[in-house]
């Protein structure tokens, strides 16, 4: 008899511990909430990243252009010098610019004759 008593109360208790369809259909109700909400703020997260990185992209990619057109400007001055040093150096020495002219003629037309 104390057996079907202890086994009796282990039975209620064991009903008392068993959560109700209610409760389980509430604490899916607030869990799929939850995950509703953590699904926005990682959306919001994203799309914040999103235009940092576009932000950043775009201002490097500023910076590159940039650099690159005072890179242009700067090789240009530097070959409109020395191209007048050229012209001023062949204008100075007439005789010596036909002579290294003429050398530079007469290898490469020996170089081409080899082939």
């Amino acid at each position: 008899m104390a057996q079907a008593q202890k086994t009796a109360s282990n039975a209620s208790a064991a009903k008392a511990h068993d959560p109700s369809q209610d409760d389980i259909q509430a604490q899916l109700k607030v869990l799929q909430a939850e995950v509703a909400n953590l699904t926005q703020v990682l959306g919001d997260y994203g799309r914040a990243q999103t235009g940092e990185l576009k932000s950043f992209a775009t201002e490097r990619a500023r910076k590159l252009r940039a650099d690159a057109e005072a890179g242009v400007k700067l090789t240009e001055a530097q070959v409109r010098d020395a191209y007048s040093d050229a012209e001023t150096a062949v204008r100075n020495n007439p005789g010596t610019a036909v002579a290294i002219a003429s050398g530079v003629g007469f290898l490469i037309g020996l170089i081409a004759s080899r082939r």
